[in-house]
């Protein structure tokens, strides 16, 4: 009796532990060329040694980690992938941002989470 009170013991305090709020904070972007224009649509990447996730573009507005229940503290390298409609010459999309937004070692933007964020992300047109 006392090994099942035991393990019943452990095993809430492992469910209650993993049910105490999100994973990590609510990262909001406006994503924007330098002339201060939004961009269309796209997705932004946020990737650092232990965690990657992404938010889509609508419009300039992005709402980064919503499906990873947010974005943990740390430093992250970010990329910013966006294309208009395929064509002949586009067969993924006319590109929307410079090409080194695409690479987060290119693009030059880090950015530091250290709670609830809401950033502005500028990027350079093609």
């Amino acid at each position: 009796m006392y090994r099942a009170c035991s393990f019943l013991a452990v095993a809430i305090l492992i469910a209650a532990g993993g049910c105490t709020g999100s994973a990590g904070n609510d990262v909001f972007a406006t994503v924007k060329y330098e002339d201060g224009s939004p961009v269309p649509q796209g997705e932004v990447r946020f990737i650092n040694d232990t965690f990657e996730t992404l938010g889509k573009i609508d419009n300039g507005k992005v709402d980064i980690g919503a499906m990873d229940d947010g974005v943990p503290n740390g430093t992250y390298k970010v990329a910013v992938n966006a294309n208009g409609e395929a064509d002949d010459k586009y067969p993924y999309g006319k590109p929307l941002v410079a090409k080194k937004f695409n690479n987060p070692n290119t693009s030059g933007i880090v950015i530091e989470v250290k709670g609830d964020e809401n950033i502005d992300i500028v990027v350079g047109k093609p």
